[in-house]
C-alpha cells in the first residue's frame, strides 16, 4: 500500500480505530477487532466506521494515541499483516552512547532529513543513555517534516534500529537479542573469514584466488615456491594500503609495493635476506597470502571492477552499478587512493579486453551473478544491506572474486564518472531496507537496476 495517512484523535473512552467507509482496503467490513502496532508497542482496538473523517485520515481514540505515544504531526504509511495494522514505518537511529552528545549531533542529520520524504512515518534519533529498558521506552528526537526540525520526546521502541555509533559487545548483544535482523549495524569481516565463508559455497570456489593465513615468515617462502608470485594483504586493510607483491625471479626474490604515491621495489639476493625482511615487516601476523591473478591486461596496468550491491525495499539484493579501475603504471593495486583511475566498465570491456558488445554483456551478467551469490553467502552469517564487490577478469576471461567491502563501500568512485543515479541509490539504500524491515515491503522494484 502506498498511501499517506494522517492520524486524528477521536473522543472515545475505549481503544478504538475509526475509518471512513471507503477505506475497505485497510480492514474487512466484518472485522470487529484488530491489533495496531507502532514500533515494538501494540494495542488491541475495536474497529468502527465514521463517515465524517476523510479517506486519508485514520481516527484513533486518545487512549490509543497515548498508549502508543503516536506523534500526530507526521505522515504515515499503513501496512496490513495477518489482519493486523502496522502504523509507520518507525525507524530508530542510534547515534551515540551519551544523551549530551546526541543533542549536538542531531541537527547534523542532514542526510536523513533529506531522506524523510522517502520514509514518512517516524524517524527517531536516540542514544544508549536514552533507553529505558524496564518500560521499553526511549527518549530521543523525531524529525518533524512541518517544522523541519528535530524535536525531543518519549517514544516506544522503534520497529528497526540503524546503528550509527560504536557499541560495546554487551550492548550489541542486547539489540541483537531484541531485534534480530532488524538491528542494522556496521559489519567488518576480515579477509580470512571472508574467504572461508565464501569458500563454503561450491559455486564460488572456482572464482576465489587460493588464499592462506600467514602464520610464520617461512610461509612466504613456501607459497612463493608454489606460485612464483604472491600477494600479502593485511587482514583488515582498506584502499589497497599495506598490500605487497612478492616475486620469485630465476636468480633472486623481490617485493613490490606502493608508498607515498610511488612504486617501490626491493631485491633480495638470498632466502635469508627475504626472511629477514618478512620478519621485520609482518610482526603482527595479521595477514593473508594470496596467489597472483594475472590482471595485467594492459602492459604495466592492473585492471579490475567494483560492483555496487544494495538490498532494496523488497529485501532483495540488487546490482545498482559497476565501474572499472585501472592502476597507475607499474602499481600492484588499482585503488584510486594509490593513483588508479576510474573508467566506465563498458569502455574497459570493449577496449582493454577486446570484447564485442554481446560478449561484454555476457561477461557483465556473469559478474553480476557471482557478486550477488557472494553477498548472499556473507548474508547468511550477518545481516548486511550493501556491499562493494571487487571483481576481476584475467586474460582468459575467467572471472575472479577479489573481496567484498560491507562496512563502508565508497560511493565516491561513482562520483568520478558523474553516475549520480548509483550514488543516490547507495545513499538511500539503508532507509529503503530499514523500511522493509519495519514491515513496509515494496512488492515491485522501487530502484531500477543498471
Amino acid at each position: 500500500m502506498d498511501k499517506v495517512f494522517k492520524l486524528i484523535p477521536i473522543s472515545e473512552d475505549s481503544p478504538c480505530l475509526m475509518l471512513h467507509p471507503n477505506q475497505s482496503e485497510l480492514l474487512d467490513e466484518t472485522m470487529i477487532k484488530t491489533t495496531i502496532h507502532f514500533g515494538l508497542q501494540k494495542i488491541e482496538v475495536t474497529c468502527k466506521q465514521l463517515a465524517t473523517i476523510k479517506e486519508n485520515e485514520i481516527g484513533l481514540s486518545n487512549t490509543v494515541i497515548e498508549n502508543l505515544k503516536l506523534p500526530l504531526e507526521v505522515d504515515y504509511d499503513v501496512s496490513i499483516q495477518n489482519g493486523e495494522i502496522i502504523i509507520g514505518p518507525f525507524i530508530g537511529v542510534l547515534m551515540t552512547n551519551s544523551r549530551a552528545k546526541l543533542k549536538k549531533k542531531v541537527n547534523k542529520l542532514k542526510q536523513i532529513s533529506k531522506q524523510y520524504r522517502l520514509v514518512r512515518g517516524v524517524v527517531v534519533a536516540f542514544s544508549w543513555e536514552g533507553i529505558d529498558q524496564n518500560n521499553s521506552k526511549i527518549i530521543g528526537y523525531i524529525y518533524n517534516p512541518s517544522s523541519k526540525k528535530w524535536e525531543e520526546g518519549t517514544f516506544p521502541f522503534p520497529a528497526v534500529i540503524i546503528e550509527r555509533t560504536t557499541l560495546s559487545t554487551k550492548r550489541k548483544k542486547y539489540f541483537k537479542k531484541l531485534y534480530g535482523s532488524r538491528f542494522i549495524h556496521s559489519l567488518s569481516i576480515n579477509k580470512w573469514k571472508m574467504y572461508q565463508r565464501l569458500r563454503s559455497n561450491q559455486h564460488l570456489i572456482p572464482h576465489l584466488p587460493k588464499t592462506f593465513l600467514y602464520k610464520k615468515p617461512n610461509d612466504i617462502l613456501k607459497y612463493l615456491k608454489t606460485f612464483r608470485t604472491i600477494y600479502v594483504k593485511p587482514l583488515s586493510g582498506l584502499q589497497g594500503i599495506g598490500i605487497e607483491k612478492f616475486i620469485a625471479e630465476p636468480d633472486h626474490y623481490c617485493v613490490k609495493y606502493r608508498s607515498n604515491q610511488k612504486n617501490k621495489i626491493i631485491h633480495f639476493s638470498s632466502e635469508n635476506e627475504l626472511l629477514d625482511y618478512v620478519k621485520s615487516k609482518f610482526k603482527s601476523k595479521k595477514f593473508i597470502i594470496q596467489q597472483q591473478i594475472d590482471l595485467e591486461i594492459e602492459k604495466n596496468h592492473s585492471i579490475d571492477f567494483r560492483i555496487a550491491l544494495i538490498k532494496n525495499q523488497s529485501g532483495k539484493w540488487e546490482d545498482v552499478g559497476i565501474v572499472g579501475k585501472k592502476g597507475v603504471k607499474g602499481s600492484i593495486v588499482s585503488n584510486l587512493e594509490n593513483g588508479g583511475k576510474v573508467i566506465r566498465a563498458q569502455t574497459l570491456l570493449l577496449t582493454s579486453f577486446n570484447l564485442s558488445e554481446d560478449e561484454a554483456l555476457s561477461i557483465r551478467q556473469k559478474m553480476y551473478k557471482i557478486a550477488i551469490k557472494a553477498a548472499e553467502e556473507i548474508d547468511k552469517y550477518e545481516n548486511i544491506y550493501k556491499s562493494g564487490v571487487d571483481i576481476a577478469i584475467d586474460r582468459h576471461h575467467h572471472i575472479w572474486l577479489i573481496e567484498l567491502n560491507n562496512r563502508n563501500p565508497s560511493k565516491n568512485i561513482f562520483l568520478y564518472l558523474g553516475d549520480y543515479d548509483t550514488v543516490s541509490k547507495l545513499q538511500n539504500a539503508i532507509i529503503f531496507y530499514a523500511k522493509y524491515l519495519a514491515g513496509f515491503p515494496k512488492e515491485t522494484e522501487n530502484m531500477g537496476s543498471n
